[in-house]
């Protein structure tokens, strides 16, 4: 009978995790000659091709190198692997219990990233992602959980196999509202995927900014009637140009009930900008907006005002004709 050797194992297998995500099975044997190789997972017979690769390396003087691939690893890879070798002079088993946690967790396919539409007027964060198990995609800001609006759409889309596309849609973004940092949590039962984005305003040159907390105090007035005094600090060149709008979204107008007052500060283009409001009623309540603009740009602030009171339904809310 011709020299030959029966399969064994010099050593122990060894798994890895390779950069593409895929995870190598390696069993290091020795033969002569070279043996037939078969992998099993728990009872079932694994066939090349898919998300399996086999090769086998022949590395000199008899030994060889048996590898498994395996491509888009999810937890439920997790298992009993054998590597079975035989040749004439015998056979041979090497086995595997591989433990798999966070292999299914998202993953990114298009990474974070900020856009924008319709001339800037709509702003656009979006990101692609993967994942084996149904995620859930949840949008903050700061503690705060962004939700649907007049003013923001979500959008989730499955655009692929297994792949997601998220999106967080701001109409008119204002620096007042949307500056900071919102993020997205893509998360399924293995894991969760963090997309982060920072929202920046570059403020134009001369363009106007606030130099101060926006305050409402309670005061009596010149005539000596109680009133309320909306206050606001700001900087700002070349004339800016100062607007009040009600609760309602209207412009207000001055009146036997409100008066406005805009003085300079006396630093370096700074201004205090006052809506003087008298005999306020519970009527009176909501979110006031101060606009100030100039020809490099505007900002608003919002200031709201809460009174305690029977609802009046009649009397001058400062609107505009």
């Amino acid at each position: 009978m011709p020299d030959g050797k029966a399969p064994h194992f010099p050593q122990q297998p060894v798994a890895r995790q390779n950069d593409d995500g895929s995870l190598e099975l390696e069993c290091f044997l020795e033969a002569s000659p070279q043996p037939d190789i078969k992998w099993f997972y728990d009872t079932t017979q694994l066939s090349q091709g898919g998300r399996f690769n086999f090769r086998l390396d022949n590395k000199g003087n008899d030994t060889y190198s048996a590898v498994l691939q395996i491509k888009d690893l999810a937890d439920s890879d997790a298992g009993a692997y054998r590597c079975a070798i035989v040749n004439p002079f015998g056979k041979g088993n090497a086995n595997f219990n591989l433990k798999l946690t966070g292999f299914s967790s998202p993953t990114f396919v298009e990474k974070p990233q900020i856009s924008s539409r319709d001339e800037g007027r709509v702003m656009i964060m979006e990101f692609k992602a993967k994942s084996i198990l149904k995620p859930t995609f949840v949008w903050q800001k700061g503690d705060d959980i962004v939700a649907q609006s007049d003013r923001i759409k979500v959008v989730l889309k499955e655009v692929g196999n297994n792949e997601y596309y998220a999106a967080l849609e701001i109409l008119d973004p204002k620096k007042e509202k949307d500056a900071g940092q919102f993020v997205c949590t893509a998360k399924n039962e293995s894991g969760k995927l963090t997309a982060t984005f920072s929202v920046k305003f570059e403020v134009p040159q001369g363009a106007p900014t606030f130099t101060r907390k926006p305050q409402i105090l309670q005061k009596t007035s010149s005539s000596g009637d109680p009133a309320i005094f909306f206050d606001i600090g700001f900087q700002a060149e070349d004339n800016p140009e100062v607007t009040w709008l009600n609760p309602k979204n209207k412009k207000i107008k001055e009146s036997n009930r409100i008066k406005f007052n805009l003085s300079p500060d006396g630093g370096n283009n700074t201004y205090t900008a006052q809506l003087e409001l008298k005999n306020y009623k519970a009527k009176d309540s909501g979110t006031y907006t101060c606009n100030i603009k100039n020809a490099a740009g505007d900002a608003n602030v919002e200031l709201t005002l809460n009174i305690e009171g029977p609802a009046d339904d009649g009397g001058d809310d400062g609107s505009e004709a």
